[in-house]
């Protein structure tokens, strides 16, 4: 959500602009020190209790929307109403953002620890991914582990090696069509040069 905001390029740019000396790694660690105060700020000013700004965005719209019900001729409530329309869009735009990292924070969190939420959650990939069933060639429906697994080496290998027939290719058809000028397909068939690769 911060990425978001007009501000947020204008803090980093001038917080790495900030002249440290020292090694690469020290540079580093002081420039992502130095924009933690910023950062902080900025969350402060336009994103702290993010839910409970969304909620008094949206009260304030429908209490302008309803103004404009009465007075639908007033175009300074109109260009009011848009405001808060864009201003309550950016809100709920960032609670979700926030929401959502907040989930990942928990979600890599759980996977570190090895919780059972995680394993669960694996367990559930696997089963959604696994073919317990599957219709074999001449009809019949099989359900073993190996039969299944056969029968899609059968599948393929049958695929793969047949061949089937082919018309032979009408040259009126294709000289009928759009075609290269000759000079681009010399072009094209040209051997590649070490220069071109």
């Amino acid at each position: 959500m911060w990425v978001d905001h007009l501000e947020y390029a204008v803090l980093i740019s001038e917080g790495w602009k900030s002249p440290v000396a020292g090694t690469p790694i020290f540079v580093l660690c002081r420039k992502l020190k130095s924009l933690k105060s910023p950062l902080k700020t900025l969350n402060k000013l336009h994103f702290s209790h993010i839910s409970e700004r969304v909620a008094r965005a949206k009260a304030d719209l429908e209490y302008h929307q309803y103004l404009l019900h009465d007075s639908r001729d007033n175009i300074s409530l109109l260009n009011k109403v848009n405001q808060l329309k864009l201003s309550l869009f950016n809100l709920k735009s960032a609670k979700k953002a926030f929401f959502t990292q907040k989930l990942k924070c928990n979600f890599f969190k759980d996977s570190d620890r090895g919780t059972s939420f995680f394993h669960a959650l694996i367990s559930q990939k696997h089963k959604k991914s696994f073919i317990s069933a599957i219709q074999r060639s001449n009809g019949a429906l099989t359900t073993s582990f190996d039969e299944v697994g056969a029968e899609f080496v059968h599948f393929y290998q049958n695929l793969i090696g047949t061949s089937s027939s082919t018309s032979p290719l009408n040259e009126a058809i294709v000289h009928n069509g759009p075609r290269l000028h000759k000079s681009d397909s010399d072009f094209l068939l040209a051997p590649m040069s070490n220069e071109v690769i």
